[in-house]
């Protein structure tokens, strides 16, 4: 037995189980603790099932999977939790805890002239110096928080779901945690150096989380779960051109730190888990 991969809901381990077997793969499902374990008996197509869990961890609700489980007589539930609730609903409960968590305030923050004191968001930018942060330390990560217009939250939030989804899915909760408090504090602390407080966005923490899965993919294939190239080149191209002809406008700085940090991070949990074969 080959290990391919871990599930947060059985539905969904179900539902993959079947489509596996729709092309004539065979596998076994194991509950450990609160994940489900999907195992494999024929380690000489684990390449081919890894392609497709990838795939299905993407969209899950793709035709290609929703069609192949309904034929094997498994897809019910889960076409008719889509079609009751809608796609965004289906959406949001698809997506992990930590993930929602960190949408939900960002949004919250966003919004707070209106909900709230127009003073949170002096109370979130980073201190102003680096003594200040003695007497308050979330400061070196609440300006992750802060957006300054509907594109950017927007362009953030939705590389924010889409990265961090991937690593709460196929990891866990506690890893995007310490994941995203490490590359905010790495990303800020950069940005403070070079322009000082005035500065906000998530999106040092969304050029880790980039870097992360890239280094990750590349140190552990075997995960499958890597994230693909085209991806990291638009990324990257943007990178270059915010760096090149907004260097007023945008915090490259937090940008090209959150990506360091990340790849360091992902190179060495990559090679561990390489070699604890996971």
């Amino acid at each position: 037995m080959i290990e391919l991969g871990r599930f947060r809901q059985l539905q969904l381990a179900r539902l993959f189980a079947e489509v596996l077997r729709e092309r004539g793969i065979d596998s076994q499902l194991r509950e450990q603790g609160d994940e489900v374990v999907l195992l494999l008996p024929e380690p000489e197509r684990f390449q081919e099932a890894r392609d497709l869990l990838e795939a299905f961890g993407r969209n899950p609700l793709a035709p290609e999977f929703q069609n192949a489980a309904w034929r094997a007589g498994a897809g019910v539930a889960i076409r008719r939790t889509a079609g009751s609730e809608g796609i965004l609903a289906t959406w949001w409960r698809g997506l992990g805890p930590m993930v929602r968590v960190v949408f939900v305030a960002c949004v919250l923050v966003f919004l707070s002239p209106i909900l709230m004191q127009e003073s949170l968001y002096r109370a979130l930018l980073f201190a102003p110096s680096l003594e200040a942060l003695g007497s308050q330390p979330w400061r070196l990560i609440t300006p992750m928080l802060l957006h300054f217009g509907a594109l950017h939250i927007i362009f953030n939030l939705l590389w924010w779901q889409t990265l961090g989804a991937i690593i709460e899915r196929f990891q866990s909760s506690f890893q995007l945690l310490w994941l995203t408090l490490a590359t905010a504090a790495i990303s800020n602390l950069a940005q403070f150096l070079a322009s000082g407080a005035n500065f906000g966005g998530l999106s040092g923490v969304v050029y880790g989380l980039l870097g992360y899965l890239w280094l990750y993919g590349k140190t552990n294939p075997a995960a499958g779960y890597g994230i693909p190239r085209p991806v990291v080149v638009l990324m990257l191209a943007w990178l270059v051109i915010c760096w090149v002809g907004l260097t007023d406008l945008v915090a490259n700085e937090a940008h090209f730190a959150g990506l360091i940090s990340g790849c360091v991070f992902g190179a060495a949990a990559g090679l561990w888990r390489r070699s604890k074969g996971r």
